[in-house]
């Protein structure tokens, strides 16, 4: 009888043990998949080689010398379906020296965006149209860091911004408009420094045949100044995908031709205010995985204007090389 009773007492142990290990794998496993199924995350890297100088007419040094980076990770968590906040940072490098034309930022943070939407307020199903409602908080990094001093300190602390989202679906073409208000939390003020801001963003992509695509998009900004001292209220800038064709060769495998025009205007009347420019870029994409890809890109500026005074950019002959890398999870 106590031989029976023993050898019940350590099945029930074992039993109640196992009971335990299971609960215990059973929370963890719970965790996990809300941890997989609530949030995602994303790393976007770019490197350039970038020549020192390729304008004036007696630079001696047009090699690709120097070297810039950004790194852009990304996480965003999705309490349900219809909600979404998303945290973005950018980290930039460059190894160009100091007072060099167009010189980067140093290696530092650069700057942060937190963002909260609420999607499907209006749903294409049942309104015709889908719109997504959301508000977000950018911030720059002012120059609390001792490498940011000087040049590098920037003159805001960042902006507040309330944005929306419609798209909608017509045939072959998917169609987007993105409209978003800013509002600027400056840290100190200048002529050239903005209050309010509107940015608007159509986009249009088009999928001509099984393998080659169409983007075409155009990323227009108006900004209001601060000050009464300045020639225009408004300043503008306006950034044009003018088209971004896209041709899958393989499953991993895709090459693009990006045309792209950039219209410059401050607010100050001075000669050289406006500028207008036309880039072209190609690039080849090898999607290791439908989340990993690594893409090699060329481009140089092919025209500039400034001032209404038109003429083919002297960077036609000297591009530049860029590395982009997107991992997401």
């Amino acid at each position: 009888m106590k031989k029976i009773f023993t050898l019940a007492t350590i099945l029930l142990t074992g039993q109640v043990h196992a009971q335990g290990m299971m609960e215990t794998n059973l929370g963890d496993s719970k965790i996990l998949d809300y941890i997989t199924s609530h949030f995602s995350a994303s790393y976007h890297g770019e490197m350039y080689g970038v020549r020192r100088d390729t304008t004036s007419e007696d630079a001696k040094d047009r090699e690709i010398k120097d070297f810039k980076i950004l790194h852009n990770p990304s996480l965003i968590y999705k309490p349900s379906e219809n909600w979404q906040v998303l945290t973005t940072a950018e980290f930039k490098f460059s190894d160009q020296e100091a007072g060099v034309a167009g010189a980067s930022y140093p290696n530092a943070f650069y700057r942060a965006l937190a963002t909260l939407t609420r999607k499907n307020i209006l749903t294409e199903s049942e309104n015709g149209i889908k719109m997504d409602l959301g508000v977000g908080r950018r911030q720059f990094n002012t120059g609390s860091d001792q490498s940011l001093e000087g040049e590098y300190a920037l003159a805001s602390y960042g902006n507040n911004r309330v944005f929306s989202t419609l798209s909608k679906k017509l045939g072959d073409v998917d169609s987007s408009l993105f409209l978003q208000y800013l509002h600027n939390d400056y840290k100190k003020t200048s002529d050239s420094t903005w209050k309010h801001g509107v940015e608007l963003i159509p986009s249009i992509s088009l999928q001509l045949t099984s393998n080659l695509s169409y983007f075409f998009n155009d990323d227009i900004n108006l900004n209001t100044a601060k000050t009464e001292n300045t020639d225009r209220p408004f300043s503008i800038t306006h950034e044009m995908n003018i088209g971004v064709l896209t041709y899958q060769w393989t499953d991993k495998i895709s090459t693009y031709y990006q045309l792209k025009y950039l219209h410059l205007e401050s607010f100050s009347a001075e000669f050289q205010s406006q500028d207008d420019y036309l880039e072209n870029y190609a690039g080849l994409t090898y999607a290791f995985t439908p989340k990993q890809s690594v893409t090699f890109e060329v481009g140089n500026e092919l025209a500039h204007a400034r001032d209404g005074r038109d003429g083919f950019s002297k960077k036609i002959a000297y591009p530049e090389l860029a590395l982009y890398v997107d991992v997401a999870m």
